[in-house]
């Protein structure tokens, strides 16, 4: 392998700028192309950090043969991007919801079972130091057998205002509102802290933005496969964004601040006493840290998580929610397709 992992990003709007700036500060790796379908954008950003760029988003994969592709597109795009990659045997990290329906998000991890590379769904949230901490605490079995999840995330909506309305106000590019973009968040550490879901039942609804059929409230209760509960709050309409989460255990909680500037990590005991971990006053570098363990991953030969099976995994979460408050019933998360898709990612070469 060579000694630097060559990268090319693709989207250069919000998350794809994050991620260029990110990979200056990664060791084994750099950005040396930049793809957009706007080309002044491209160029900017181009210009900023000294690397070559295009609008091509297709054709410069073969051209340029990266060992790496991030796609920061909206989401309609996801797919067909990541699968023109894996399929050249490029590593990719696609931003998350990895799809817009469970059908897309299939495509893309059995493509990826083929690929000689990984599939690494984006989840910068794992990497802040307070869910980090958490995972950490629940791993030594601080708070003895886990129970229940509690958890709400979500912002303002900013990106929906009239003044300034983005990509994710246009049905066709998003897929969804909040629970598919914020909620696959919560999704995916609800996974990872309970095990695998296998049934949900939730509501959501339209009721600030006016870009229906696009929720900004989303509620959300799982049930995994031994019976542990989850209950998360996905939004558009919260002014004291962003994150905020408890895990009980049989011996006592962890609670996850993220809201406003706080970063914080609280362990408590059933006899009332407390350990806090305050991480606030630290600077934000979970993008970098995200970038790091994928580029150690690739080298070392492991498939890197939440995995295109994880990002999948969450969008069907988010689409049993849809369908759990178009009928008013519980909907069935786990079942022989994904049994199967399971097995298939796991057996596949690069895994």
């Amino acid at each position: 392998m060579v000694d630097e992992l060559r990268v090319m990003v693709i989207g250069c709007g919000n998350m794809g700028t994050k991620r260029v700036k990110a990979l200056t500060e990664v060791h084994g790796a750099r950005a040396v192309f930049l793809v957009d379908m706007d080309p002044t954008c491209a160029e900017r950003l181009a210009k900023e950090y000294g690397v070559e760029y295009g609008k091509d988003l297709y054709a410069e994969i073969g051209r340029v043969k990266p060992d790496i592709v991030i796609v920061s597109l909206p989401n309609k795009f996801h797919a067909p991007i990541t699968q023109a990659a894996l399929e050249k045997d490029v590593h990719v990290l696609c931003e998350k919801p990895l799809a817009r329906t469970p059908q897309e998000a299939k495509g893309m991890v059995e493509t990826a079972a083929r690929s000689k590379s990984f599939l690494k769904t984006g989840s910068n949230l794992r990497f802040f130091p307070n869910v980090t901490k958490a995972g950490e605490l629940l791993a030594k079995g601080e708070v003895g057998d886990i129970l229940f999840f509690r958890g709400w995330i979500g912002n303002s909506g900013w990106h929906l205002q009239r003044s300034w309305r983005s990509w994710f106000a246009d049905y066709e590019l998003a897929g969804g509102g909040t629970v598919l973009d914020n909620g696959v968040h919560m999704f995916d550490l609800v996974r990872l802290f309970l095990g695998e879901v296998n049934e949900c039942f939730g509501v959501s609804s339209t009721l600030l933005h006016g870009v229906a059929p696009l929720e900004d409230l989303g509620l959300s209760v799982f049930k995994t496969v031994d019976g542990k509960l989850a209950y998360v709050q996905s939004s558009w309409v919260d002014w004291a964004g962003y994150m905020y989460m408890e895990i009980y255990g049989a011996d006592g909680y962890v609670r996850v601040d993220s809201r406003e500037n706080a970063c914080v990590t609280i362990l408590g005991k059933k006899d009332g006493s407390k350990h806090v971990f305050d991480y606030s006053d630290q600077p934000p570098v979970s993008y970098r840290l995200e970038l790091q363990y994928f580029v150690d991953c690739i080298r070392a030969g492991k498939q890197p998580y939440p995995s295109g099976f994880d990002g999948l995994r969450a969008v069907q979460m988010a689409h049993g929610i849809y369908e759990s408050s178009r009928t008013g019933r519980r909907v069935r998360l786990y079942g022989p397709d994904e049994e199967r898709l399971k097995a298939l990612y796991k057996s596949c070469s690069s895994c």
